[in-house]
């Protein structure tokens, strides 16, 4: 299957459904979304990920083997919407270990930058407390962090940051 020609144009819902449909039953797919997603420019490298986050979300698993590919290439992405995508994705996951310093670094980097929109912001949240939960002396620093960025940011971003402040309380 061509991707790269397929995703030129945004596929509507139902083209989305049919193409989630081939991906979660073939390896070679996902493997090639991937490789798009983190290696394409956009509007492609969006798109990939946008497929490959719907077939793993339809197919919880599919992108398991790929985590630790996915963590190292986070720092490189230039994409805020394929990075969106797969911070999305990596909140469905158990993260290895080897790679958990990496990501959660990453994801303090997205939470005190200005350049990324709220919801990479609210996933690297959601996979840093979710490392909390591992790892409880982290939870005073993400407190600290969303309350400082709070005013810097989104009424989402200070519901979400809230919320997760509340179940941090309760650890």
């Amino acid at each position: 299957m061509d991707f790269r020609s397929l995703l030129t144009e945004l596929p509507s819902g139902t083209e989305r459904d049919l193409l989630i449909g081939e991906i979660m039953n073939s390896d070679e797919h996902v493997e090639t979304l991937l490789r798009l997603a983190l290696h394409d420019k956009d509007p492609i490298a969006w798109r990939a990920c946008w497929l490959l986050d719907g077939s793993d979300e339809k197919k919880p698993g599919l992108a398991q083997k790929h985590l630790p590919r996915i963590v190292r290439a986070l720092d490189g992405l230039q994409s805020t919407g394929t990075l969106r995508s797969l911070l999305r994705l990596l909140t469905r996951y158990p993260i290895p270990e080897e790679e958990q310093g990496l990501l959660i670094d990453c994801c303090f980097a997205y939470l005190v930058s200005g350049q990324y929109p709220v919801a990479v912001k609210a996933h690297a949240m959601q996979i840093i407390y979710n490392h909390v939960l591992i790892y409880p002396e982290l939870k005073h620093e993400l407190i600290a962090v969303i309350e400082d960025q709070a005013g810097n940011n989104s009424v989402g971003f200070r519901s979400r940051g809230n919320m997760l402040i509340k179940q941090m309380e309760k650890l």
